[in-house]
């Protein structure tokens, strides 16, 4: 398994308006395929920003399958626009002492 955390900068005022048109999306994304879960955190510091949090089956469903998926242009036409500049993304694997 692979976990995604993505940091989203939101345009100032449009915080509400995200988080509804994520919330329309996430069908979306978790039904891409290698998409185990999805989920929203906002930043208790920085309103206006978010951390996505992404379980992939493989690296390669998220790098390459989702980005050119229908399901991936579909899940961002509904949250891009709301984007205050490029996502941070990173990807994790559970190392030997993570429990």
């Amino acid at each position: 398994m692979i976990v995604e955390y993505a940091y989203l900068r939101i345009l100032p005022g449009r915080e509400d308006a995200f988080e509804q048109a994520f919330e329309k999306g996430r069908p979306i994304l978790t039904g891409a395929h290698g998409c185990v879960s999805a989920g929203l955190f906002r930043d208790a510091e920085h309103p206006s920003s978010y951390l996505l949090k992404v379980t992939w089956r493989t690296l390669a469903d998220h790098l390459e399958t989702f980005p050119g998926s229908e399901a991936g242009r579909r899940f961002a036409e509904h949250v891009a626009h709301y984007f205050d500049g490029a996502p941070q993304v990173r990807h994790f694997e559970a190392a030997d002492v993570a429990e």
